[in-house]
């Protein structure tokens, strides 16, 4: 992946964790707390996922997800400690919210949650800012010339 390539990847993303927010955010309006949660997961794994491309690495579970964030972005300091776990502990809400069988959550815990991965996907932006093009799908920031 050329670094071209890792910032259209990390922008895309990041535009998914914005969109997983709305969702978030209209679901909890409408009352429908499951899909907030199941939302606002994806909204935070989306921007995990950005800064995880931004340099150059691509994950294919959650769980590699969380220790590559880790390894590359806690331990060195750009985002808070807690945070491998805080998104373990939203996976499983997650799953609960998508699987469990009579599992509800109330609006005050959707909104947490919701608020959780705002946060995240807020400074996630914030320090992939400097880093990125445009935001939008690829095949609108890239000039392709037909084929004649």
């Amino acid at each position: 992946m050329n670094e071209r390539n890792c910032r259209l990847n990390a922008a895309d993303e990041l535009e998914r964790a914005r969109k997983g927010l709305i969702a978030a955010r209209l679901s909890v309006g409408a009352g429908a707390f499951e899909e907030a949660v199941s939302s606002a997961y994806y909204g935070a794994h989306h921007a995990a996922r950005a800064l995880l491309f931004s340099l150059g690495l691509e994950v294919r579970s959650h769980t590699a997800l969380r220790t590559l964030l880790s390894e590359h972005f806690v331990r060195v300091g750009v985002i808070p400690r807690d945070t491998s776990r805080r998104l373990a502990e939203f996976f499983d809400a997650r799953h609960k919210a998508d699987y469990g069988v009579r599992t509800r959550f109330s609006r005050e815990q959707a909104e947490a949650w919701v608020l959780w991965a705002s946060t995240f996907v807020e400074a996630a932006a914030a320090h992939l800012a400097p880093l990125l093009v445009p935001s939008g799908p690829s095949s609108v920031r890239e000039k392709r010339v037909p084929y004649r």
